[in-house]
């Protein structure tokens, strides 16, 4: 049988054209899904419509182009710009066969795959060299991923940054490669695309924040540290929970001060379960003048198990002062909570502005794939239908007292109350 021969130069042609085909797919796709979305019927409108299109066909038009994924999901994670929904998820489909042992890491960092991930055409060392002494008021400068790896964070334009990895202790970074890109729409405030610490695969956060010299939403799952990139290497975390905090506590702290733990609001059986036989058994104890209730943490849920918490806390506040303890993972329904909570008297709300991921959510949890299979979209289906959370939306709730990240936030509270 005679072999037919191909010229290599029309294998690299029909792969070309099959990626151009992929974004193209991918791109118009993704804008199918998004126009389902609640966020886009409510705020893709008039001027913000055509903002939407002209996008849509600047980024149609790099259906042209040679892109590799990490250029693609880049592209692809703009169509996302124009909506303040930071309930929807976006990410590259993760391959986890890489990394379930030493020896499936180690044949991967061998791999094509590594070394063709993404790097940046810069000397590290000069990098370094160049940001360090930057301010720490700039989002510019060398952060660490714990004490795995060190970043160098830098503009590529007036909204653009690149980090580039300057340092590794850990052989699943290398000196070069690209871990965030970051596009600034307002003081502090960014959209960020991570390459995941251990996994490696891309995720959009459409709610990045800087604040206390860190990149507060930089936390992966599944990850090797729960730390954030942060320009400083602390060993205490006194702005968010331990990890194995447990979901609910009362306790006395003192005469005068009891404190009040919960942690989520979450509508499966067993939680729900805890949840009651956590009220039930603390629902007549709140006899302290003052209460801290720590609502740090807490991820949010269903408006039914909050409930309760509100009716215990709006009876309360009616003899006593309430100390409403907030932070950045303070989000969703526990947001929503907290607007509730500050229209009754004698509530003080104290800590650290929240999420800002309220107006929006999942109900069905549904995921859907892209055309090319290398992404997938988490699109959410309920709207909380108030103009009122859509303000909060990205911004959060400012606290009417903010804490320092230096020691313990109980105890700074406490000193609060004290003082006054």
């Amino acid at each position: 049988m005679r072999k037919i021969v191909v010229p290599a130069l029309l294998f690299w042609a029909l792969a070309v054209n099959a990626q151009t085909n992929s974004y193209s797919q991918d791109l118009a796709e993704l804008r199918t899904v998004l126009q389902k979305t609640p966020s886009y019927k409510s705020q893709i409108k008039g001027a913000r419509l055509d903002s939407f299109n002209i996008l849509y066909n600047q980024l149609a038009a790099d259906s042209n182009a040679v892109l590799n994924k990490y250029q693609q999901f880049l592209r692809l994670s703009k169509l996302f710009f124009l909506l303040r929904d930071n309930h929807l998820g976006f990410y590259e489909v993760p391959n986890y066969n890489h990394f379930k042992t030493h020896e499936t890491i180690a044949e991967y960092v061998k791999s094509d795959a590594f070394l063709k991930l993404p790097k940046y055409d810069i000397d590290p060392d000069s990098l370094k060299t160049a940001l360090t002494g930057k301010s720490p008021d700039s989002v510019e400068g060398i952060y660490h991923y714990d004490r795995f790896y060190t970043v160098g964070v830098f503009r590529t334009s007036e909204k653009e940054y690149v980090g580039v990895v300057l340092d590794s202790e850990v052989n699943l970074w290398t000196k070069g490669q690209i871990a965030l890109h970051l596009h600034e729409y307002g003081p502090d405030m960014l959209k960020a695309v991570y390459i995941h610490p251990l996994t490696k695969h891309l995720i959009f956060y459409p709610n990045e924040k800087y604040r206390n010299q860190s990149l507060l939403n930089a936390k992966f799952y599944d990850s090797y540290s729960q730390k954030v990139y942060s320009k400083k290497l602390t060993e205490t975390d006194h702005v968010n929970l331990p990890k194995h905090a447990p979901l609910f506590e009362l306790r006395n702290i003192n005469s005068d001060v009891q404190y009040l733990l919960v942690r989520t609001f979450q509508a499966n059986s067993v939680t729900m379960k805890k949840s009651a036989d956590f009220y039930d058994s603390i629902k007549n104890s709140l006899d302290a003048p003052n209460l801290i209730v720590d609502l740090r943490n807490n991820e949010g849920g269903a408006g039914k198990e909050s409930r309760k918490f509100y009716e215990l806390i709006e009876k309360f506040s009616k003899t006593g002062k309430v100390y409403l303890l907030l932070n950045n993972e303070t989000l969703s329904q526990a947001e929503i909570l907290t607007l509730r909570l500050i229209k009754l008297e004698n509530i003080i709300t104290i800590g650290q502005t929240t999420m800002g991921m309220l107006a929006y959510g999942s109900n069905y949890g549904r995921r859907q794939r892209l055309p090319s299979g290398q992404f997938e979209i988490y699109p959410t289906d309920m709207y909380g239908g108030s103009l009122d959370l859509l303000k909060y939306e990205d911004y959060g709730i400012s606290p009417d007292i903010f804490l320092h990240d230096k020691s313990d936030w109980v105890q700074q509270v406490v000193d609060v109350i004290k003082s006054r």
